[in-house]
């Protein structure tokens, strides 16, 4: 008995062990719940192997294939091409979905909007933000990326793209909630949230529908094949066979099938529609495709023409030059000629000369009032070059500071800086900063000087007797608007020797101070996001195990895996355990963002050390 009980757990009766990567796209837990039911179906169905669930990242699968550790894989099709590209991997199967009772082998994306919007056609979508998965989303973004495109539109150029990652509900929601114009999730989403409650169809609209009898969920695109099961290379064939009969042999009520919220698995599909979709957006595994001649006619024969026309221009320029030129040798000849005559032109630029004195005298006077106003120019340049040497004032006194200094040099009686925030704006600075004002100052005013995007100068209107508006742009878009107005009863005696807004001088000095001003604002609000990004970062770290904390010290001094196994007398396997363990506390995506972070908000404390670096 002790003989044979020895006999069953010797190596030779071992199960060989395969390895099945799945793309985690909603999280490795739930990627096991959904999936595990699968590989158990597969191990009772074929003897002598025992079936494994990895799931496993876009990275993560790289990483395993080349070091040979995965036999089969279940991902989505654009990462199964690109896998099928580099690595050489094959489908066997095709996934079967079920959705109201009906099974589909073949899946869509859906394109929508708020009931609500005035966006009615793809083509609407230009100029507006989208709201999307991720960037390399098959069916949660590159389907919408290739629609949009078929009608003209570059999405990664002309449209506010908005990435809020998986689940693809949260897209909804941010549409829904007006924090997106539209969005683009995989077909069947939207069915699936209003059967559970959580919208209601009647709240979207959607973009491009299509009718089609084989298809009856909301799509807003053509139809591409399923998930595929595929086996990678060095995969044994009969095993692959086996797998595939099995996995075709599923009864849409088996646990497995249920499980996979699928009906079973069918012959592989082609998948020659997503080589061409990966084609026409010209990425990975196809690069962009060198500009042909026609191309960039197509694409430059604006510039081309405007190019052949200077040159024409520069050319009878030239000929023009030549023909001066020999006009010239005989207009000194002519002049020669007329030397005789020079006596009688000297008494006439005599003359001139008189009438140009008086000219002149009236010059200086006008020079001296340039000198004036330049003189105060170079005092507000100086008050200016003062407040940017105060490193003891904040961002919000420095800002005080700015808008009085404006104020005064053009004797204006109000100031006052607003932001532009959800098209209103927001009162941020006033001058003298005891005043309570409305902004804007001037409703109408103030809208001509955003629509024009310039300084613009009113007197004597209705409300001001004097009124500046200035608004300032970064990156194209309206950032602040900065605007002084003095009343009518205001003493205007008190600020006669003011600039005021007649120099050219002064218009560029308060265009300087604008864009100092609205660089002020900028780099506070900058310096806030940070503040919270490392605030944030820090709450993170609070769940840090002390092993994880003498992990994170080795990555931050730059020591790599094997390095830090050595150091803390562990395995590679369990330092890299650690290392995912850590990005998926701080929610980080890479381990330079780790350590960057790490390093920045100071989380690495002084009293932590000793802690750290004992093994």
């Amino acid at each position: 008995m002790q003989f044979f009980f020895f006999f069953a757990l010797s190596p030779a009766f071992a199960l060989d062990e395969l390895t099945i990567g799945v793309l985690a796209y909603n999280g490795k837990q739930q990627t096991i719940n959904r999936w595990q039911p699968t590989a158990n179906y597969l191990e009772n169905h074929i003897k002598g192997y025992r079936f494994k669930i990895e799931p496993l990242t876009h990275e993560e699968f790289k990483h395993k294939i080349n070091k040979g550790k995965l036999d089969f894989i279940l991902t989505n099709p654009g990462h199964y091409v690109r896998l099928e590209v580099a690595f050489g991997v094959t489908r066997i199967a095709t996934f079967k979905s079920k959705f109201n009772n009906q099974t589909f082998t073949q899946f869509s994306s859906v394109i929508f909007t708020k009931k609500d919007s005035d966006i009615n056609t793809l083509e609407d979508l230009a100029g507006h933000s989208f709201a999307a998965v991720s960037k390399e989303a098959f069916g949660g973004f590159q389907l919408a990326q290739k629609a949009v495109k078929d009608k003209g539109i570059d999405a990664l150029r002309e449209m506010d793209l908005l990435w809020l990652g998986f689940p693809h509900r949260d897209v909804v929601k941010a549409v829904i909630a007006g924090k997106a114009d539209a969005g683009t999730v995989r077909s069947g989403i939207l069915e699936r949230m209003a059967d559970n409650g959580s919208i209601k169809l009647s709240d979207v609209k959607i973009i491009a529908n299509k009718n089609d009898s084989r298809f009856s969920i909301l799509h807003s695109v053509g139809l591409y094949p399923e998930w595929p099961f595929s086996k990678l290379p060095h995969t044994d064939s009969t095993v692959a066979k086996k797998v595939a009969i099995a996995l075709f042999n599923m009864k849409e009520n088996e646990v497995a099938a249920q499980k996979s919220l699928g009906a079973g698995w069918t012959i592989p599909l082609e998948y020659t529609s997503v080589h061409d979709l990966f084609r026409s957006l010209q990425i990975e595994p196809y690069p962009p495709s060198p500009l042909s001649l026609k191309k960039f006619w197509q694409a430059y024969y604006l510039w081309i023409i405007v190019v052949s026309l200077l040159f024409l221009s520069s050319l009878l320029m030239l000929l023009r030059f030549i023909r001066t030129n020999t006009q010239l040798k005989s207009t000194q000849q002519t002049l020669f000629n007329h030397q005789s005559q020079l006596e009688e032109k000297v008494k006439q630029r005599t003359e001139e000369l008189y009438q140009s004195n008086e000219a002149l005298q009236e010059d200086i006077s006008s020079r001296i009032k340039s000198e004036q106003t330049l003189s105060e120019g170079c005092d507000a340049l100086q008050t200016l070059y003062s407040i940017a040497l105060r490193n003891d004032l904040s961002r919000e006194q420095r800002l005080q500071s700015l808008i009085d200094m404006v104020r005064h040099y053009l004797g204006s009686e109000y100031a006052s800086l607003s932001s532009f925030e959800s098209e209103q704006f927001k009162a941020c600075t006033v001058s003298p900063a005891n005043q309570e004002l409305v902004v804007p100052l001037s409703q109408s005013y103030s809208m001509q000087a955003v629509h024009d995007q310039q300084i613009i100068h009113r007197t004597d209107n209705e409300d001001w007797k004097d009124y500046i508006a200035c608004p300032v742009y970064f990156d194209g878009k309206l950032h602040c608007l900065l605007e002084l107005a003095t009343t009518h009863h205001y003493d205007a005696e008190s600020n006669s020797e003011k600039a005021g807004f007649s120099s050219e001088l002064s218009r560029r000095i308060l265009n300087l101070v604008s864009q100092w001003i609205g660089n002020e604002v900028i780099m506070h609000e900058n310096e806030k996001s940070v503040e919270d990004e490392y605030k944030d970062f820090i709450e993170r770290s609070a769940n840090i195990t002390p092993r994880e904390w003498q992990v994170l010290a080795l990555l931050v001094q730059g020591e790599p895996t094997k390095s830090i196994a050595k150091l803390l007398t562990l395995s590679t396997k369990t330092i890299e355990l650690h290392r995912s363990n850590l990005l998926r506390k701080t929610v980080t995506k890479s381990s330079i963002e780790l350590v960057k972070l790490t390093v920045l908000s100071g989380v690495l404390k002084k009293s932590n050390l000793k802690l750290l670096q004992s093994p």
